[in-house]
């Protein structure tokens, strides 16, 4: 009986890890405050809803919303140190990466999220951000 019970409960962490955070139901204000204690492994699918819903906003409420969310997830994620940023940087990667790779095209570049998965980046051989305009991949 024991094992039963510990079976179901490590399949339904497994299926909860499995569906992601839903995020959905939540309203514009619990997003914009999830985004200043999410934790790295939600924080691909809190991107993603935070995407769609930018997408249904005049251009103005979109930009603030955007700009306010961004503030929050920096204020989260400016507390942690060197390392821990970049191990979350790698998960958060790996979580989009899965997300997309479920996503079309056309969703893909509905929501921007195409930069996600680019693994250019716009730097010079010296390192440099360079201007867009110069970028090899144009």
């Amino acid at each position: 009986m024991k094992k039963i019970v510990s079976l179901f409960i490590v399949g339904s962490l497994a299926a909860s890890f499995a569906l992601g955070a839903d995020f959905s139901k939540k309203s514009n204000d619990e997003i914009l405050n999830l985004a200043k204690s999410v934790k790295a492994q939600d924080q691909a699918d809190l991107v993603i809803e935070m995407k769609k819903r930018m997408n249904e906003m005049k251009y103005k409420d979109a930009k603030d919303f955007h700009q306010q969310f961004r503030a929050n997830l920096h204020e989260n994620i400016s507390k942690l140190s060197t390392q821990e940023r970049n191990q979350r940087r790698v998960i958060v990667q790996e979580d989009m990466q899965k997300l997309t790779d479920e996503m079309s095209g056309k969703e893909i570049r509905e929501l921007n999220l195409h930069h996600y998965n680019n693994t250019h980046s716009h730097k010079n051989h010296h390192g440099l951000r360079a201007h867009h305009a110069n970028c090899p991949m144009r």
